[in-house]
């Protein structure tokens, strides 16, 4: 609990009784390696933050493969913004990459929070603008850079991805294949 606290007081200071409002219905859930907390065809009716662990969003493409979208580790949200707001099917698959722990914000506590406190409103306006911004950038970092830039970019800002994530999932999320990635990888080396 004290990590979310922080995160969120990070972002935007929330007052503690505006705060209280949210723990009693706060709940904590084990996800083992390998678990989904959201699958394909499921409606996302949560918000999670992840207190420990490492968890991967995927899709299952045409072709039967898989594409990591994102990653979230300790000190950070997940959902399927889409599905969350709209209450509709997901696409997207989240899954435990090492053994989790997430805090729980079920739909309707956060469409309450958002009613009863203007802290809390402005709070969500702040993620969804975060929200935004992650997706945006992830758009424009395929469309602009090349995968050599991209592996830079993920050096650069998400580091800690380099030893957590396997190759294949690492050069999904890159949009190469692993033997690309290897190259890249090489070539970088030699520099």
């Amino acid at each position: 609990m004290e990590l979310l606290r922080t995160f969120i007081q990070s972002l935007s200071p929330v007052p503690e009784p505006d705060f209280a409002l949210l723990t009693p219905y706060l709940r904590a859930q084990k996800v083992p390696k390998g678990t989904h907390v959201l699958e394909a065809g499921r409606v996302c009716e949560a918000v999670y933050f992840v207190n420990t662990g490492l968890l991967r969003m995927y899709y299952v493409g045409p072709d039967g493969h898989e594409v990591n979208c994102r990653f979230a580790g300790a000190a950070g949200f997940l959902t399927d913004y889409q599905s969350f707001l709209t209450q509709q099917p997901s696409r997207y698959f989240w899954q435990a990459l090492q053994p989790a722990e997430v805090l729980v914000l079920p739909y309707a506590l956060v469409q309450r929070l958002y009613r009863e406190s203007a802290a809390w409103d402005h709070f969500g306006r702040l993620m969804a603008e975060r929200v935004y911004q992650q997706l945006n950038e992830r758009v424009e970092l395929l469309q602009f850079l090349t995968p050599t830039q991209r592996y830079q970019h993920l050096q650069q800002h998400q580091p800690e991805l380099l030893t957590q994530v396997s190759q294949a999932h690492l050069a999904s999320y890159l949009g190469v294949q692993p033997e690309s990635l290897s190259r890249i990888r090489h070539r970088l080396s030699q520099k």
